[in-house]
């Protein structure tokens, strides 16, 4: 038996909202077979808002029972039946909800007609109960109203019955419940060709657009977490109505998935993406000289113009550096950009810094250590290839950075011969720079399973075969 249920409500979500009418046809897949309807006492002031969409207000509802009232018939009505409704994970969700409210756990197997009219009657511009009910010549009297919409919701299930040439109901029903949990506006077949490698996925909307970048292991799994547990959160049911299409970007391992995936919430900005979507410059050690020609640094953000000589996601990351080389160099804190003071440094006045701040150092013994620091962040920055697994048996990803500088990712056939490091060109997918790359690639964690190539290693070691 199925049970077509239809509610009018005082809210979105279930989370903070309650039902003000409920209504449940039984059908027994050829008719319908009993009826049932009910204003509910909500016990919680109904909005004008939604009062203007189904004409239900506090007055009305005054007088009308409490859902623990009918909570019995309601039961009996869906106990051991099929939940059935128009995009059912939101009546689910309400009815659920009321249930655990009282005590008990209500698990029902469940169809939708959203989804099981886009199998079986392909082609519609839109799904929704309207829509679908004037192209199907079923009329809806009492619209928004609960006994209205699931009158009209068990016709077009007669419908869905009578044209299900491909089984498509019975398949619905055996599917399992990861699956059966996935938004009513996406395509299952879509989400079941889903690959189980790892990638970057694409979540897109009605028109296309893209409303969600994530990057995953396992890309089929990690879309179906996105499905799982309640529907009850605002947010949750707000972003899953809005999922009609799964896209993605195969790249053979995690690291690479990472780059890419912080690259496309950039680019494309997605709606529901709050990590990494900023434009920080970053921070960066610039190199300036003052009138007397003495060669200084500053910490600052990352400027046109200005020669840097290291980037840095975060100033904490900069100022460390900065600070562990210059006193390693022996260069005045005041002179690298640590301390400011209108004459000489607090490090003269006690013997640690050898009096550039002071005039007391010569403008050549000073810039000859602003020299080596630039030769020591040379030397950070050097020329190298992170190696990882490809995205077939057959082939190797990249990822390629120069001068400290992210150049991009790129993927070639082992089979192929690598001889010049220019050779690695010929195979890379480039992509702006940005303090957010820096970022994943001086994490440790990220890069542990990566082999990392020197440029200066890989070419002695050509020179050498």
């Amino acid at each position: 038996m199925y049970a077509i249920v239809d509610i009018e409500t005082t809210g979105g979500y279930a989370a903070r909202n309650r039902i003000c009418e409920i209504a449940i046809i039984l059908h027994d897949g050829e008719k319908v077979v009993k009826e049932y309807q009910s204003l509910i006492n909500p016990e919680k002031h109904i909005p004008p808002q939604l009062s203007a969409i189904h004409g239900i207000n506090d007055q009305m509802v005054e007088e009308a029972p409490k859902f623990y009232e009918e909570a019995k018939t309601i039961h009996e009505l869906l106990e051991g039946n099929i939940f059935v409704a128009h995009s059912v994970n939101f009546d689910y969700s309400f009815v659920k909800a009321a249930f655990q409210d009282l005590g008990y756990d209500l698990k029902l197997k469940k169809l939708c007609t959203v989804r099981l009219s886009r199998k079986i009657f392909p082609g519609l511009k839109s799904y929704s109960l309207g829509n679908i009910c004037e192209n199907r010549g079923i009329k809806i009297n009492d619209r928004h109203r609960a006994f209205g919409d699931a009158i009209a919701t068990a016709e077009l299930f007669t419908q869905l019955v009578q044209h299900d040439e491909d089984e498509v109901i019975g398949k619905s029903l055996k599917k399992n419940a990861s699956i059966a949990n996935v938004p009513e506006n996406l395509d299952r077949q879509v989400y079941e060709k889903l690959p189980e490698t790892a990638g970057v996925y694409y979540f897109l909307n009605a028109k296309n657009q893209i409303i969600y970048v994530g990057k995953a292991k396992n890309i089929k799994k990690r879309v179906s977490s996105h499905f799982g547990g309640s529907k009850s959160e605002v947010a949750k049911q707000a972003f899953q109505s809005q999922i009609y299409h799964v896209d993605y970007y195969l790249t053979g391992n995690e690291l690479v998935a990472l780059l890419h995936e912080s690259h496309e919430i950039r680019k494309n900005w997605p709606k529901y993406n709050r990590a990494q979507k900023n434009n920080n410059p970053g921070y960066s050690i610039h190199l300036y000289e003052d009138r007397q020609g003495y060669k200084r640094l500053q910490l600052g953000r990352k400027q046109a113009g200005m020669q840097s000589l290291m980037r840095f996601p975060n100033h904490a990351s900069g100022f460390s550096f900065l600070n562990e080389v210059s006193k390693k160099l022996k260069i005045c804190p005041k002179f690298a950009g640590i301390q400011s003071s209108p004459g000489a440094c607090f490090d003269y006045s006690l013997n640690l810094c050898e009096g550039a701040c002071a005039g007391k150092e010569s403008i050549a013994k000073h810039n000859e250590k602003i020299e080596a620091f630039i030769d020591y962040c040379k030397a950070e920055k050097s020329d190298y290839l992170l190696m990882g697994e490809g995205r077939t048996h057959d082939e190797k990803a990249f990822i390629m950075v120069e001068e400290g500088f992210y150049r991009g990712f790129g993927f070639y056939n082992q089979e192929e011969s690598i001889e010049q490091w220019e050779d690695f060109r010929n195979y890379l997918i480039q992509y702006p720079d940005h303090p957010e790359i820096y970022k994943i690639l001086s994490s440790e964690h990220a890069t542990k399973n990566y082999r990392k190539v020197k440029k200066e290693a890989f070419l002695k070691r050509k020179e050498s075969v």
